[in-house]
């Protein structure tokens, strides 16, 4: 029988793993699940897990899509009876136009039959907070960061209220500042008041560290959450506390054998990410830049694959990227002049390079491996056909090592565009090998 206490839907890959690296911090055994796994396989996978998250890849779908693929999610959670069920999206709340956030919150009332949810986008560890319902990253509005710039999912309205209004046809509240910073009892009350007035969603404000233990306290016996991966920051000691959850003793993380080098690949047109990349070049990695357009063609070069094959097999890191040189204006001219729009552009970019992933393993196993970008991460994910992911420690606040479940047996890294410090590559690359050496003596001492 399953042991599961939590279940989430996450709308990516490494927004998945972030969620199940959190839990996994608090002392829970979590797994990350693909959306493609069969029924039998989640359940022997979460048999000896506290949360499941699984990963829909549904950020950057159309409406209907994200809908059906989310509600078919928590269906299948709900067959592991687990006691709290969550909708998980990204710190800057980024989606398409039209919305996958409001209709994921959607699909999940619809199969559950739950009334009422709150909705938390903010996750004060890494400085994205909401305020009176406008959503800020760092000091900017959400409206006003690099964020708006987003070459599949630009974000020009900071007012989440309003925004996620746009993406549902259920009524929107804010639990305000004040409010929140009363303490649990108002936001209980406050939502209360809400939910009689006719509102199934409340955003949330929240500004720091005491406000999300604050939410945590008001929220954790509601049995639908929706939000970023702060809950998880918190929500594991109160449940622990207050007697809902025992944790269990789980098996140390144990890496698979074989493998030399560690291949990176990066789909993120991000900030962070371009400074981890410079990072990289300026400690002599090899590095190759690819031209995003030939990529969207569903193009690389075959010499890439050889000598990415051999810089492995020589135990050097490898990463494999986008050149800057075809920016995200001239991806969205060759999409328009080929009837192509902008998410299929991407999409095209993150299986283009899925692929090219799987023919450099296909000539040389890596000893891990490292994604950069949500939608490149979904896209590697399910074309290695990796199954899911047993989550372990923290390399960087939201993203945890983890170890793959299915077949090739990898150590791996999914890191959202925006995540980890500027050495996060290098730090990444260490924990890898690191976690190997610790397997390489732990298997030695149970032999």
């Amino acid at each position: 029988m399953s042991s599961t206490f939590v279940g989430a839907v996450a709308d990516d890959d490494t927004g998945a793993a972030d969620l199940a690296g959190m839990l996994a911090e608090r002392g829970m055994r979590a797994a990350v699940i693909l959306d493609n796994a069969p029924p039998q396989q989640l359940r022997t996978w979460a048999a000896e897990c506290d949360a499941v998250v699984i990963g829909t890849a549904t950020r950057s779908m159309a409406r209907n899509e994200a809908y059906t693929r989310t509600r078919t999610a928590i269906q299948t959670l709900r067959s592991l009876s687990p006691q709290r069920l969550a909708v998980k999206y990204c710190s800057t709340f980024d989606s398409t136009p039209e919305g996958n956030i409001g209709v994921s919150i959607d699909a999940a009332l619809d199969a559950t039959g739950e009334r009422f949810t709150v909705a938390l986008p903010a996750l004060p560890a890494l400085r994205r907070t909401t305020y009176m319902g406008y959503h800020f990253v760092g000091d900017q509005l959400l409206s006003d960061s690099s964020m708006r710039h987003h070459p599949l999912n630009p974000m020009s309205n900071s007012n989440l209220v309003a925004h996620l209004s746009t993406q549902t046809s259920r009524r929107v509240g804010l639990v305000s500042y004040p409010e929140i910073k009363a303490g649990p009892d108002a936001i209980r009350s406050a939502c209360q008041r809400l939910q009689s007035a006719g509102c199934a969603i409340a955003l949330l404000d929240c500004v720091d560290d005491q406000q999300l233990h604050s939410i945590g306290e008001a929220i954790c016996n509601l049995p639908l959450i929706s939000g970023s991966s702060a809950w998880g920051m918190v929500l594991p000691d109160i449940w622990r506390q207050n007697g809902s959850w025992t944790p269990s003793t789980r098996g140390e993380l144990v890496a698979p054998p074989g493998g030399r080098g560690v291949l990176l690949i990066s789909g993120s047109c991000s900030q962070a990410t371009q400074s981890q990349i410079a990072w990289a070049a300026q400690n002599g990695w090899p590095i190759f830049s690819l031209d995003a357009i030939a990529l969207a063609r569903s193009s690389f070069p075959a010499e890439t694959v050889r000598r990415a094959a051999e810089i492995l097999m020589r135990g050097e890191p490898c990463l494999i990227t986008t050149t800057r040189e075809s920016g995200a204006d001239e991806v969205q001219d060759w999409a328009m002049q080929h009837r192509f729009s902008a998410v299929e552009a991407g999409e095209r970019i993150s299986e283009t390079l899925a692929r090219l992933a799987a023919d450099i393993m296909h000539r040389c196993t890596p000893a891990g491996l490292i994604i950069a970008g949500g939608e490149t991460a979904s896209a590697v994910m399910r074309t290695l056909k990796l199954g899911g992911l047993l989550i372990g420690p923290a390399i960087d606040p939201g993203v945890p090592l983890c170890l793959s479940l299915a077949e090739p047996a990898l150590a791996l890294a999914l890191k959202s565009g925006n995540f980890g410090a500027e050495d996060f590559f290098g730090r990444a690359v260490q924990a890898i090998h690191g976690i190997r050496r610790d397997s390489a003596t732990l298997q030695k001492e149970l032999a």
